[in-house]
């Protein structure tokens, strides 16, 4: 019996040490790091993901990249992740692994966008992976690859209802469109 105990007690000491909520505090940093990155992703030009990575940097996806343009000089640079693209962005992180130095990270990506000619909000998904580090020389996690690819939203999985997004729409990328000339263009299909 004292065998026991003390094999529990060894066991509950020698594990993470985790918060009241039950999540380590390595986990808590790790959704700090990657929140950063997509908050990051959505200031676009103002933001830099180069606060959260770590060196080497690894991406199988790149999140923007410059127009070829056919000069020498680099042309405007185009954004590819969801979360720069969309007009509102939500994500779901699930921390796969985390151990001493390493942490696998998924993501799943929603973006939502407003097409004018149906006058109706629809989306886009993506899955995104991250592993990270514990850095040597300060003990911070940095992201060290980083991979994201498109998916199809099975039915069952589609967000139900949509948002509105239609006065965001015209206050933002649609302000030099007439809301009520595209409806009366969307109300003849």
């Amino acid at each position: 019996m004292r065998l026991a105990r003390l094999v529990v007690c060894v066991l509950l000491l020698s594990g993470p040490a985790l918060a009241e909520d039950g999540v380590s505090e390595a986990e808590t940093e790790i959704r700090a790091v990657v929140a950063q990155w997509y908050d990051e992703l959505l200031k676009k030009e103002e933001g830099g993901v180069d606060r959260v990575v770590g060196r080497p940097f690894f991406e199988a996806s790149r999140y923007y990249h410059y127009a070829d343009n056919g000069s020498a000089a680099l042309g405007p640079r185009i954004y590819s992740s969801l979360a720069a693209r969309a007009l509102q962005f939500a994500y779901d992180m699930k921390i796969r692994r985390v151990d001493p130095n390493f942490a696998r990270v998924s993501v799943r990506e929603r973006g939502y966008f407003y097409a004018a000619a149906a006058q109706r909000t629809y989306e886009s998904a993506a899955d995104s992976d991250f592993i990270l580090e514990r850095q040597e020389e300060d003990g911070k996690w940095r992201i060290i690859a980083y991979r994201s690819g498109s998916y199809g939203i099975p039915p069952n999985m589609r967000t139900d209802p949509m948002p509105d997004l239609r006065d965001l729409y015209y206050s933002t990328q649609g302000k030099d469109r007439d809301p009520e000339a595209d409806a009366r263009e969307a109300a003849k299909f």
